[in-house]
């Protein structure tokens, strides 16, 4: 019996951690500088953090629900994620509706793959795009979005910290 079933577990595990964790330090932040802050000089607002993590959460679900239902991708706006944040305006809007913004759409997005048969490997390496071009399939982008939590958790800290 294959190992991935339980992999893909830890993983949906680790997005509903990541959330809480993001949640519970931005709720928790007490110096209200740290929201006007930035991750280095060009870097994002928390603000800014947290609609992207909304924009790729809202992509990965589309993606998800047509690598499921073997019908065709959402393509993708073109744009880098700064130019995305830059033409959504993040940083003059509120972190924390942002916030809970992000949290309807990954509970969306976690529950829709949450939802699919662990143990199906053809759906969960189905690739997305054709194989010569990498064929990225659901696991790999169930992986990514942990880690993609994980590296803006460690960002938003940054930015808290920078004002110690």
């Amino acid at each position: 019996m294959s190992a991935l079933p339980r992999y893909r577990r830890w993983q949906l595990w680790a997005l509903e951690k990541n959330m809480l964790n993001i949640e519970h330090l931005v709720t928790n932040i007490r110096d209200a500088s740290a929201f006007a802050r930035r991750d280095g000089g060009d870097g994002w607002t928390i603000a800014e953090v947290l609609g992207h993590l909304a924009d790729v959460d809202s992509y990965f679900l589309a993606r998800a629900r047509a690598l499921a239902e073997d019908t065709e991708l959402p393509a993708s706006s073109g744009m880098s994620a700064d130019e995305m944040v830059a033409a959504a305006g993040y940083a003059g809007q509120d972190a924390l509706a942002l916030l809970e913004n992000w949290k309807a759409v990954r509970v969306e997005y976690h529950g829709y793959l949450a939802s699919l048969p662990e143990d199906d490997e053809a759906l969960w390496e189905r690739p997305g795009r054709p194989p010569e071009g990498g064929g990225f399939t659901l696991n790999d982008q169930l992986v990514l979005s942990a880690y993609h939590d994980t590296d803006h958790l460690h960002q938003i800290v940054k930015i808290v910290r920078s004002g110690s």
